[in-house]
């Protein structure tokens, strides 16, 4: 279609005003992630059960205090790795504000089942590229019947123009050139019809060589665009209800000369369900989270006093200032946090109910001896039959000055492995297109495929 606006579905959640430097957040996790995931689970996006908080990711990022913006693509690895809550359980869009860190077991693993599978880009200099973007925000690219929502970054925009009169969309506000990137935004659909007279010779055309490069570009045209939502300068105050459009052209036009970042939009395949088989449950009171980093570990040796395989983080991995674990340095109940990870990935290691030894493992940065806290408790949940909570027989155990502590608890999971079912595949032809669909049984479909290189 010539216009499409994924902004009109339940899935888009209203557009709101962000508060502090957590653009990155409120583009791709607020908007962009919440519509990803609601669009597969068929739920509006404007309630707040259905909606995802800026905070959660951002507060791991942002130095502490809130004083850095944190790329959005550090916040997607967090969603990939271990979830996000959704608004309900972290206690609103910002939490208790850019200190905060979530505790609670139960809000951690209701998180793990909000997960991101991939994330794409797609260049946005060519026409193919144009098309791309253009089929993925109308049908998905596999045909849907609605399509997605997508990502950039360049410079918070400001003072636009609007659209011609007798053109359509005729008053609208419309960015015809970008400057350097400082912010992220969210688009939410496109209108090929919009026009923008470029070279000012009372035309708009898309077959002139506008800039003289000798062939017909995507960074020529002068007809169709794309709509954008900005969560900042007032969010749904701001331009057309919080809305703008912004031209192809100003998408491929090289940046730093009115193009956008890397002229790229980024796109978010989320999953519909997760469900961990493994997790950690752990209690800690500490006095300086940035001296500290939570890691998990693994061995086979059910005797082993370290671990064969280690999963790090990208959350309580020496971040978020010198601050109790739940933020600031006042309230001495904030000192104390519970968490939980997945550990879910173990058992791509492992066999069915091979016994094995799961680690604990804390990691102190403290060469002054400034810091200090205790292990309160751990334990781990296997949940491929019901919920069994395995207890570390230590607790309150003093975590070791600059130093590792470790801890553990014996277990053996006897979970149901996903196997490829293909005996063979059909021969390939060098230099020839190939294809082959592969099967699978065991655990839970949909199946996400990816190639390996080992």
């Amino acid at each position: 279609p010539s216009i499409v606006d994924n902004s009109q579905h339940i899935y888009w959640r209203p557009v709101f005003a962000q508060i502090q430097y957590e653009c990155g957040q409120a583009s791709g996790v607020g908007l962009g992630f919440t519509y990803a995931i609601n669009r597969l689970r068929d739920l509006p996006s404007n309630v707040t059960e259905n909606q995802y908080p800026t905070h959660f990711v951002w507060n791991f990022g942002n130095g502490g205090d809130g004083w850095y913006g944190v790329s959005y693509f550090h916040s997607f690895e967090i969603i990939k790795r271990e979830g996000t809550p959704n608004v309900i359980d972290f206690g609103g869009m910002t939490g208790t504000g850019p200190e905060m860190w979530m505790t609670g077991y139960d809000k951690y693993y209701n998180a793990m089942h909000n997960r991101i599978a991939d994330v794409y880009k797609i260049d946005l200099t060519t026409e193919e590229g144009i098309n791309t973007l253009r089929n993925w925000i109308d049908n998905h690219l596999d045909g849907s019947e609605v399509g997605g929502v997508a990502n950039f970054y360049t410079n918070a925009p400001y003072g636009m123009p609007t659209l011609p009169s007798g053109t359509p969309e005729a008053g609208k506000y419309v960015v015809t050139s970008w400057g350097y990137a400082n912010h992220g935004l969210t688009i939410s659909g496109y209108h090929d019809s919009i026009r923008w007279d470029y070279n000012s010779d009372g035309q708009y055309t898309n077959d002139i060589d506008l800039n003289g490069d000798g062939e017909i570009t995507p960074r020529d045209w002068e007809i169709g665009g794309l709509r954008f939502a900005n969560t900042y300068s007032g969010g749904p105050s701001w331009a057309n209800n919080g809305f703008c459009y912004m031209t192809y052209k100003s998408c491929a036009d090289p940046y730093g000369s009115g193009g956008i970042w890397d002229n790229a939009a980024h796109v978010l395949y989320a999953k519909a369900g997760t469900e961990p088989l493994l997790t950690a449950k752990i209690g800690i009171s500490y006095n300086c989270r940035n001296r500290l980093r939570v890691q998990m570990g693994m061995s086979t040796d059910i005797n082993a006093e370290t671990p064969d395989y280690v999963i790090g983080y990208p959350i309580f991995n020496f971040q978020g200032g010198c601050q109790y674990m739940q933020g600031g340095t006042s309230n001495e109940d904030n000192k104390t946090i519970e968490i939980g990870l997945d550990i879910t990935p173990f058992l791509n290691i492992i066999e069915p109910g091979t016994p094995a030894r799961y680690f604990l493992i804390l990691t102190e940065n403290d060469p002054e001896g400034w810091a200090w806290g205790q292990m309160l408790n751990y334990s781990i949940i296997d949940y491929t039959n019901g919920a069994e909570e395995i207890i570390c027989e230590e607790s309150n155990v003093n975590i070791n000055n600059n130093g590792v502590t470790r801890f553990w608890v014996n277990h053996e999971a006897d979970y149901e492995k996903v196997e490829i079912t293909n005996e063979v595949l059909t021969p390939a032809t060098v230099y020839e297109p190939y294809s082959e669909q592969l099967e699978a049984s065991g655990g839970a479909a949909p199946y996400y495929w990816s190639l390996s290189l080992i």
